[in-house]
Order: structure tokens, then sequence, then C-alpha cells
């Protein structure tokens, strides 16, 4: 054989080794956990948050806690910038985040587990009104108040002959709530349930549907491929939904259900 074939020969062995070497591994792939390190913004109430005495505390703190317990497993439960979270989920820092939106972009780069919450708009009012059972078609003939540059905000500029007040912050809102100065504050569920079930739970409720269709499901991401492990969360979280887990950390931080898909 000459010796420009066998060099060329050399080479594609070579590229084709190195090639074999660049695929993931089976044994790379998170085949069981025997600890969870989770990540998370500590600054988002009431998913997670720092209280007084510099503690995380909240729905996903508490969600994140059983999902270890009924796993078997111990959770680390850490603070973490938003923006670089996935990235740290990918370099292995941490092996999960425990509430993150679905989304088909998310969904490239990750996978999810079955969903574990919802976010929907809904209309607070204070505790003596009438008005219990709002739809969209009722805001037209009400003062309705919504923070500016929000998901209940663009929800309610697609309803049509709604004119919303807009405030700088959704306090600001329940605040001319109480006073009477308009009939409905439009807002993420997630807020609205927190604030009424553990700040003003004698003036102020829930209206009983939300005000729009529009649903975004929450749920834990991993890293993609991690099949085994996935598996592993998926059994825990249908435990956790049969055990009642799911509906006792629901009612803690938002005072009711709505909030479990």
């Amino acid at each position: 054989m000459k010796p420009d074939i066998l060099l060329k020969a050399a080479s594609l062995a070579v590229a084709a080794f190195i090639g074999i070497q660049a695929l993931p591994s089976r044994a790379e792939a998170q085949e069981a956990f025997t600890s969870l390190k989770v990540g998370a913004d500590p600054d988002y109430r009431p998913i997670s948050f720092t209280d007084e005495s510099g503690k995380l505390v909240g729905f996903d703190v508490d969600f994140a806690t059983a999902l270890g317990k009924h796993m078997g497993v111990p959770v680390d439960y850490q603070g973490m910038a938003w923006d670089g979270i996935i990235p740290a989920l990918q370099a292995k820092k941490i092996d999960a985040i425990t509430s993150i939106v679905v989304t088909d972009e998310r969904k490239k780069v990750v996978d999810f587990s079955d969903p574990i919450m919802k976010q929907t708009i809904i209309g607070v009012v204070r505790a003596d009104s009438k008005n219990t059972d709002l739809t969209a078609a009722d805001l037209s003939k009400l003062k309705v108040g919504v923070m500016g540059n929000t998901s209940a905000a663009t929800a309610l500029s697609k309803i049509g002959g709604v004119e919303p007040a807009s405030y700088n912050t959704v306090v600001d809102a329940y605040n001319d709530l109480l006073l009477g100065r308009i009939d409905v504050v439009a807002v993420e569920s997630v807020n609205g349930s927190y604030i009424v079930a553990t700040k003003y739970p004698d003036k102020l409720k829930v209206v009983a549907k939300p005000l729009t269709p529009d649903v975004k499901l929450n749920a834990v991401a991993l890293r993609k491929g991690d099949a085994a492990g996935l598996a592993q969360v998926n059994k825990a979280i249908a435990e956790m939904k049969k055990d009642g887990t799911m509906e006792k950390i629901a009612m803690k931080w938002f005072g009711n259900t709505s909030v479990l898909p």
C-alpha cells in the first residue's frame, strides 16, 4: 500500500475514534439521583424568596423538599441568577430547576417533567364584592386595575372594550382596590392568590374562574437525556399528587389549589 494511502487511512481511523469519543456515553446520562441539587431565583415571591432570617422559603422550596423525600434523596436548594440557571443545569452545577415555565424554546435544551403548577390571569376583588363570578365579558362594565408591562396587562389588551387603569406596581393596584377606586385587579395567579391568602385574607378574595383561557405550565427541568432521572422525578410527582402533598403545599402558599394543573 502506498504511503499516502496509509496516511489517509490512519487519519480516517483517528477521526472516527475522535467522533465516537465525542458522543455522550450512556454512563454520562443521569441513571438515578442519589442526591438532588436544585437551583432557583431567590427573589420571586411566593415561589422562592429569602425570609428575614436569610433562609430560602416558598412554594418551590417546599415542593423541592417534598420531591426529595418522595425520591428518597437529600436536597440542596440554592439561589442563583435566573438568567444563568439553564447554563448551570447544563454544566452540572445543579441537577434540576424545580419550577420553570415550559416553553418550546426551552424544550430544545432541557427535558421537562410532568407539570406541577399552572399560572393563569385571575381577578382579585374586595371581600364584600358581589363580583365573584367575573368573566372577560364583564370587565368592560367595571373599573379594572392592572400592573403595566405584565402578562395580565397583555391579556387585558386582547379583550375588547376594556380600558384598565395601569399601575407601576401591583401593590398600588391593590391599594386602590381596597380604597374602592377600582372594582377588580387583573393579575397573575401566582401573585394574586398568594397576596389574598397571606396579606389580605379578610379584605380581598379571588374570583371563581380565571379571566382568560391563557395557561402557562411549570415543571421540573432536567438535563437533556437524563431519562432515568426524569422517570424517577415523574414517579415522585405522581405520588405527591396522589397522597395530597401538592394540595397541602398549594394551600399553604396560596390558600387554594387553583395553581395545580
